[in-house]
């Protein structure tokens, strides 16, 4: 280090040093300091006591609601906080949270005492799909029945009130929040033995002076979240919704594809049900509920997938409301003899029944009358539902060989003819000639005695069984968690393969009865068509159509019960079996030499009402095909 940088270092530091001494605060500016410092930290520490205050008071109203502590009641403070809070029902406003429960031999109910509500609901005999207890209802904070009301100033919420239980007998429970011995607001549940059935009452003994009556009615809410407790999450999100039936009328539901609905139900309505694939919660009036507001939207996680509301009105001059909660599957039998009995007060045409999709119109009746009572016939002398599908799909095709056989001797009618109808063809070859040509294949039909629309009606009348049956399976509770051959559940898809990822409109598993049921459909098709192929010009696109439908159905079937694919399956095989039978058994030549000897006896005949009728439709189309044709030249 040379001599130039040392004494540039010395020169740094005596700065440094000079600056320090010359800013440094006098003995005055040092005190002033000091008092400052002591006055924000007398502050800090004042505002830190005053929120450990607060902190106690909050904990203390916490310890309260959550049952944690007896001895807390006596701080006079918490007890101001909740007189003005609760009013003359302040005494309610702390307590311990107990559970209650109460169960038969189909339903466990469990309570607790904070509310007076509906914890949770275990439906015995039954699991989820992961083989865990199913409960309906489950513990969580979005379920909560309540009452709100005005007491003088402050505004009532049942859901905030601690009751007292009393067990009033073996299937019985009593909540009774009270301002005193002799006035008190009182839930009483009562769960008859072998009964999916809970009745539920609401009381207000001697509460007229409690409870304002400016406003006519007291609204009751009853809010639940749908478990997840089927396999598929998004068939079973697709097919639970929020049900309602209005009075004298058939049952309605919210939107089933959107997010979220509401609505206002005007008028008078019997039952409001949460409806599971297979398991519902409804709560049933005894007299009609009035103006209901109902909703849901979905919350898809990992244990709910909709979450649903109802709010309904009771008239305050009603010192009892009477109702009653169903918690149980959806099986037709079941809830259709389903019976609300309060004293004497019965009511057995609830129309419960609804909540299971079986179809309108005819499609319904034929399940209700026909395919029901056949299926739970099989049902009680055969476990296995695979081979009752199996016998129920024979017998089916059995009752409709009929019409199958009618179907396909009209076909055979008109394949013979196809010489004929080359014929005629070759008569008339040019395109200006279509309508004489027409007119000539109609008069061979007539003289013959065949209608071309023989073999097509036969089938139409069987679709609404096919379509019957497409509402059944998938609806049939029967069916749920039952094995047959690789599928483990008929009420669900019967995945052979999981993909590691989703195809659009397919989904991320392979159903192979789903595969087979197409595989069916096109070999069934293929037959039917070469039997039909008489010569005549078809419609441009409509075999391809013939064919693009099972590969279509392969995307739409994926998701959807194994059961229905597996019916589907087995009824193509019958139906290809049945052609190659009747095929054997029918003499073509027999049919041609009846034909023939039709046509010489009809040859003399005038024209029938409807054929003179259809040619004249014809030949007017084809003028109207002409006259469009020169316009356009």
């Amino acid at each position: 280090m040379d001599k130039n940088t040392l004494i540039g270092i010395v020169l740094c530091i005596a700065v440094f040093i000079g600056f320090s001494l010359y800013n440094r605060p006098t003995p005055e500016q040092l005190q002033a300091q000091k008092r400052q410092r002591d006055s924000a930290m007398a502050a800090y520490q004042e505002k830190i006591q005053q929120e450990a205050s607060q902190n106690r008071l909050r904990d203390s109203v916490l310890k309260l609601e959550e049952g944690l502590s007896e001895n807390i009641a006596a701080d006079s403070a918490v007890r101001e906080n909740y007189a003005r809070q609760f009013g003359k029902f302040a005494n309610c406003a702390f307590g311990e949270n107990k559970e209650v429960v109460l169960e038969n031999n189909k339903i466990k109910v469990t309570f607790k005492t904070k509310g007076a509500a509906i914890s949770s609901v275990e439906i015995f005999d039954y699991k989820t799909y992961s083989g865990e207890e199913l409960m309906v209802v489950k513990p969580d904070a979005l379920n909560e029945m309540n009452i709100d009301f005005f007491s003088g100033s402050q505004a009532i919420s049942t859901k905030k009130l601690f009751f007292k239980p009393y067990q009033t007998d073996s299937n019985a429970l009593s909540f009774r929040a009270e301002v005193d011995n002799n006035c008190y607001l009182e839930f009483r549940y009562k769960l008859p033995n072998d009964s999916y059935l809970m009745n539920f009452e609401i009381s207000f003994h001697n509460l007229g002076n409690v409870i304002n009556k400016t406003s006519s009615y007291i609204d009751f809410t009853w809010n639940q979240a749908l478990p997840v407790l089927e396999r598929g999450n998004k068939w079973e999100s697709q097919h639970s919704g929020l049900y309602y039936k209005y009075e004298d009328e058939g049952s309605e539901y919210l939107s089933l594809t959107s997010d979220d609905d509401k609505k206002n139900l005007n008028g008078f309505t019997k039952w409001i049900a949460y409806k599971g694939e297979f398991f519902s919660s409804v709560l049933l009036a005894e007299t009609n509920f009035y103006n209901a507001e109902v909703s849901f939207r979905n919350v898809n996680t990992n244990n709910n997938f909709k979450f649903l509301t109802s709010r309904v009105g009771f008239s305050v001059s009603d010192t009892v409301k009477s109702m009653a909660f169903y918690f149980g599957p959806n099986k037709f039998k079941i809830l259709k003899d389903v019976v609300y009995q309060r004293g004497e007060v019965s009511q057995d045409d609830l129309g419960l029944q609804e909540l299971v999709p079986l179809g309108w119109g005819i499609f319904g009746w034929i399940n209700r009358i026909a395919i029901i009572p056949l299926f739970n016939w099989l049902g009680s002398f055969i476990s296995n539902y695979g081979i009752i599908i199996l016998i129920m799909t024979i017998i089916i095709k059995l009752v409709i060989f009929p019409l199958t056989y009618k179907s396909y001797k009209s076909t055979a009618s008109m394949r013979v003819l196809k010489p004929q109808i080359d014929e005629i063809n070759k008569k008339f070859p040019k395109q200006e000639q279509a309508m004489q040509k027409q007119q000539a294949v109609m008069d061979l039909y007539r003289k013959v005695g065949i209608s071309p629309m023989g073999g097509c009606l036969p089938l139409l009348l069987q679709m609404p069984i096919l379509i019957a049956m497409f509402n059944f399976f998938p609806a049939s509770i029967e069916l749920r968690q039952q094995s047959f051959l690789w599928a483990t559940d008929l009420s669900s898809y019967d995945s052979i393969l999981d993909l590691p990822f989703s195809i659009p409109w397919y989904g991320d598993h392979v159903s192979l009865f789903t595969l087979l049921m197409a595989a069916a459909m096109i070999v069934s098709t293929k037959i039917n068509s070469s039997q039909m192929d008489t010569g005549s010009q078809q419609m441009p696109g409509m075999k391809m159509m013939m064919y693009f439908m099972p590969v279509m159905m392969v995307f739409w079937f994926n998701d959807y019960s194994s059961g229905l694919s597996y019916y589907y399956f087995l009824s193509n095989i019958i139906t290809i079996i049945q052609m190659y039978v009747i095929r054997r058994t029918i003499d073509e030549n027999a049919i041609l030499e009846k034909l023939n000897s039709k046509a010489a006896k009809n040859a003399g005949k005038k024209k029938s009402g409807f054929m003179a009728r259809l040619e004249e439709a014809q030949r007017k189309q084809m003028e109207a095909m002409k006259k469009q044709q020169n316009k356009r030249r």
